[in-house]
């Protein structure tokens, strides 16, 4: 939210810093630190905090970070299985991702007929198509470690 006077602007008494995102809410007194002192802590607080949330977003738009959660799982996959009568029981990935506000994406991948391995690999290629994300070692290297909760 920024820097503001408190208790209020007619009888200020201190500067408050306030980051509803970043959940920090710091005091800037006057009797402490002087008027310009506390108006200069403050604003050199509220860059700081800025500077955090500018790198938190930046982090957030990394593909590695768009494809996996913080648990190491797979967003978006699960692997499910499916009974229908008259018909075999059989196995599939389910793929749904958010790829932008209110447009979602869907696919399912059949393990029927495929290996695990072949049906996984096209998982993988599925997930960087939808987000548009190039294949690196980080991104592959966390799809292998995934793979043993799909297994």
């Amino acid at each position: 939210m920024g820097v503001m006077l408190h208790p209020n602007p007619d009888r200020p008494e201190r500067y408050r810093v306030l980051d509803k995102e970043l959940g920090v809410q710091e005091y800037f007194s006057f009797a402490k630190y002087g008027k310009r002192k506390a108006k200069k802590m403050a604003l050199e607080r509220q860059a700081e905090l800025d500077k955090q949330k500018h790198l938190a977003r930046l982090r957030a738009d990394l593909g590695i970070n768009k494809l996996f959660a913080t648990d190491g799982s797979v967003k978006g996959l699960r692997r499910k299985s499916r009974k229908r009568p008259g018909r075999k029981e059989y196995e599939f990935f389910s793929i749904q991702v958010t790829i932008a506000p209110k447009i979602q994406k869907k696919k399912e991948i059949s393990l029927m007929n495929r290996e695990f391995d072949e049906a996984y690999e096209l998982v993988q290629q599925t997930l960087l198509d939808f987000h548009g994300i190039e294949r690196t070692t980080e991104i592959n290297i966390a799809f292998r470690d995934a793979k043993r909760l799909y297994w």
